[in-house]
């Protein structure tokens, strides 16, 4: 059997000199990584417990992240590689009576993709998409003003607009509104903040943020119309990752789902255990290497 143990590990965070004009630090703002790192190689598992330990079961997708860099340590490209990966020789395929396989979420069909991000300049990054023969299907220009994301330009095979979106703030740089403009109409999103706390009304649901005192989301609201529909609360540890969310419907049903983590001496992590509400256990394993 190929087990996993995990562990809680205590470790003081790094602090980031910060700067004025837009610099990409990797993929920080969506995967939350330290320091500069070179590559990132992340397996997602289904797996059970048994006797205490997690017992991996089924590979479910592969990813990997390459990050390139400048002379002045400003992230110029980042490359990911997505692949669903049948099951490796080194996972137990003895399926116990715990595991559930309907998920309720969908995966890709088996296959491998490739997103290409360029920084070209401070004020634009291009997106390039790719199918499985690695063939170029979408792009996406991408127009800033400092740190505020201006316009959105969505191109099939290069070439053919799409769509188009335009961001509007107000001088507290918050985002007031997004208007995504289409060929026969647009959609339109507005956002409207107070104290610790933001509201999205869309074109069918509407949703209310509240905030920590670090700025991280402790709950949101869904509403359709004025309908309330859930309610999702999020509690975080010292690395400031989420460690459990709590959903609860308007029937009072509750979805509870917890995380427990293992870091590397960069504060980043390199094991997530998910204990979904649904009972299945969820593995995410990632391998990082970094620049001198």
């Amino acid at each position: 059997m190929n087990c996993i143990k995990t562990y809680r590990i205590i470790a003081a965070l790094a602090l980031f000199a910060s700067c004025s004009e837009r610099i990409i630090v990797s993929d920080a703002d969506s995967l939350g990584l330290r320091f500069r790192v070179k590559s990132m190689d992340e397996s997602f598992y289904l797996a059970y417990n048994s006797f205490d330990s997690i017992v991996l079961y089924k590979k479910i997708y592969r990813c990997r992240y390459q990050f390139h860099y400048d002379c002045r340590y400003k992230s110029i490209e980042k490359v990911f590689y997505y692949g669903k990966s049948p099951c490796d020789s080194t996972v137990n395929l003895t399926k116990p009576d715990s595991i559930n396989e309907n998920f309720p979420f969908a995966f890709k069909e088996p296959g491998y993709c490739l997103m290409k991000y360029k920084y070209v300049s401070d004020s634009l990054t291009v997106v390039d998409v790719f199918d499985e023969q690695g063939n170029p299907t979408n792009r996406i220009n991408k127009r800033y003003a400092g740190n505020r994301l201006l316009s959105e330009e969505k191109y099939a095979d290069s070439c053919k607009l799409i769509s188009k979106s335009k961001f509007w703030y107000n001088s507290g740089n918050q985002l007031l509104n997004k208007t995504v403009f289409y060929e026969n109409g647009y959609r339109e999103t507005n956002y409207r903040y107070s104290a610790g706390e933001k509201l999205e009304s869309g074109d069918e649901f509407n949703y209310q943020y509240r905030f920590d005192i670090n700025s991280r989301i402790s709950s949101v609201k869904t509403y359709k119309g004025t309908n309330f529909v859930s309610e999702k609360r999020y509690r975080y540890n010292d690395y400031g990752n989420v460690i459990t969310t709590q959903e609860v419907d308007n029937t009072g049903d509750i979805k509870k789902t917890q995380y427990d983590y293992t870091y590397d001496s960069n504060g980043n992590w390199i094991l997530c255990v998910e204990y979904s509400y649904s009972g299945n256990i969820f593995v995410r394993e990632r391998k990082i290497t970094y620049y001198n």
